[in-house]
């Protein structure tokens, strides 16, 4: 009785020690963030020109900023911000992209705010999207010496060259040089296209989306 006693206690010794060489360790390690946006455009969420009429120049200024968080002087890790613009459709309206054009302008208007207005490749029809526009910029968070950090701003300029409708353009009428550098309208729409109204006193509704993608955020 007693050999069987010592080799229950034997066997009980060697499978403990098996649980205690078999028993893993787990710890939790807690990992979580908190994302908001670089760039602040909260206030140019909609650009609406309301109702215009052919041949039409108009004129309206973006700000683009830098986000509140991202000047926060909590936040020293990046201080700079590139970025780039794109077209893309705004569903449910006709292509507005070959009638805009886009300037990068100071903080106070000038008085030929409208001439300085550069243009690019236009399209009659909505190309490969999204569209590079060919506009850049950079941001850059400054330290202020009271201490406070602030970032720096653009305003861009957007130009809308109202576009004609064909068969209702007169080209007698056009003035010699419009801001656009043409002494045409940019765009006639053609009897042809899906953007041409069904019935031309209704008109036609017309738009385009421009995205501000962040390229790159970075600390110099």
């Amino acid at each position: 009785m007693r050999k069987v006693l010592l080799v229950l206690v034997a066997l009980m010794v060697v499978l403990s020690g098996v649980a205690m060489v078999s028993a893993y360790e787990a710890h939790m390690v807690n990992v979580k963030v908190h994302v908001e946006n670089a760039l602040n455009l909260s206030n140019i969420a909609v650009t609406n020109f309301g109702t215009v009429f052919p041949e039409e120049w108009i004129v309206y200024q973006l700000p683009v900023r830098m986000s509140t968080s991202f000047c926060a002087l909590t936040q020293q890790r990046m201080t700079g911000i590139d970025f780039k613009i794109y077209m893309e459709e705004k569903p449910g309206y006709g292509w507005l992209g070959d009638a805009i054009y886009l300037q990068w302008g100071s903080l106070i208007k000038p008085a030929n705010a409208s001439a300085m207005i550069n243009n690019w490749t236009t399209q009659s029809t909505p190309p490969t999207l999204p569209l590079d526009t060919g506009i850049t910029g950079t941001l850059i968070k400054v330290l202020q010496p009271d201490g406070s950090q602030t970032g720096t701003g653009k305003n861009l300029w957007v130009g809308l060259d109202v576009p004609v409708f064909e068969g209702y353009h007169n080209a007698d009428t056009d003035v010699p040089v419009k801001p656009s550098g043409l002494d045409h309208p940019t765009v006639i729409i053609g009897t042809g296209e899906d953007r041409y109204p069904e019935n031309i006193d209704d008109g036609v509704d017309l738009g385009v989306h421009l995205k501000f993608q962040v390229t790159r955020i970075f600390k110099p």
